[in-house]
């Protein structure tokens, strides 16, 4: 039981520890696009640079632990998974922050005196939680650029009918749209202004950004530019042609709602039946820890559950 409380305690602390952390980079960076739109380029140089401020103590060791990693050759995954959830740290840093987490975890949780087998699983679940995090990060982005493409696509459809030029409506979207879409689109219009080719601006935009309804958008203006025809109404066919697709795939998440929430409780269920136990009688549950049989039922149980959830996933997930 005491083991139990001990593991608790230190899980809460690592989960919120992350929790501050990322919702006081948000909300940092929430109130900077604020002042941006509000304030003028050069009040806002003199807010973000009024004197050069020296970066905490902790920056500073965070960043030098990311330096150790500048040359490191890290993996594609690892670069496409932080472009796509839209983060601004670099592939050393965000090393650097898999590191520092687990290791942390790791100190504490031998301050407190626990054995080594629940240390070890609490540095393999500190180096685990940053790249989930990331990855839960760019799920959410890029669930958002199916409800913001139809809007998009009505804004810039009705921009042309009223006389403006096709870049002038990215600019507006640009200016208009919040993230994901509304950056990414400043961000093309801007790379056509230096002169980049507009396909290889497209063809960036998707990788950043993979997405179906976004890729079938881009073909489909790229196509239009060459062989011509009224782009307006071509934005207002994809639209509506996009909109059904939402609908459909909204009513299917309704549908599988059930499903989803089954295979949550399925899997936790023996989670919470052994901590239950666990606090409830130490004495009882103790031998599932200090027998060999035990282990066994414990690793097999444990299979079973991660088996069980992703066949039920494979069920509950149907492509649109």
């Amino acid at each position: 039981m005491k083991i139990a409380l001990e593991l608790l305690i230190i899980f809460s602390l690592v989960t919120a520890l992350i929790f501050l952390f990322l919702s006081g980079y948000s909300r940092n960076k929430r109130m900077k696009n604020r002042m941006k739109e509000f304030l003028p380029t050069t009040q806002m140089e003199e807010i973000n640079h009024p004197q050069e401020k020296r970066p905490s103590f902790f920056k500073r060791f965070f960043l030098s632990v990311a330096n150790i990693f500048k040359n490191v050759q890290f993996s594609e995954s690892t670069q496409k998974i932080l472009l796509e959830a839209g983060s601004k740290l670099k592939p050393e840093e965000f090393f650097a922050l898999r590191i520092l987490v687990p290791a942390g975890s790791g100190i504490i949780a031998g301050f407190i005196g626990l054995p080594w087998y629940l240390i070890t699983i609490i540095v393999i679940f500190g180096f685990i939680i940053p790249i989930n995090i990331m990855k839960q990060k760019r799920r959410i982005r890029l669930a958002r650029v199916n409800i913001q493409l139809i809007e998009v696509l009505g804004t810039m459809a009705n921009s042309m009918r009223a006389g403006f030029s096709f870049m002038q409506a990215m600019q507006l979207v640009g200016k208009e749209i919040p993230d994901p879409l509304g950056p990414e689109f400043d961000r093309v219009v801007r790379q056509a202004a230096l002169g980049v080719p507009i396909d290889d601006v497209f063809e960036e935009l998707v990788k950043r950004l993979p997405n179906k309804e976004l890729d079938v958008v881009v073909r489909a203006i790229l196509a239009q530019r060459k062989s011509g025809g009224n782009l307006a109404e071509l934005l207002e066919t994809m639209e509506e042609t996009i909109r059904g697709r939402v609908r459909i795939l909204e009513e299917l998440n309704t549908l599988t709602a059930q499903g989803r929430m089954s295979s949550w409780i399925i899997t936790l269920l023996p989670v919470a039946l052994g901590l239950y136990l666990g606090l409830l009688n130490w004495e009882y549950f103790s031998p599932m820890f200090h027998h060999p049989l035990g282990w066994m039922m414990i690793f097999v149980g444990a299979i079973a559950d991660i088996i069980g959830w992703v066949i039920i996933q494979k069920i509950i997930r149907i492509e649109v």
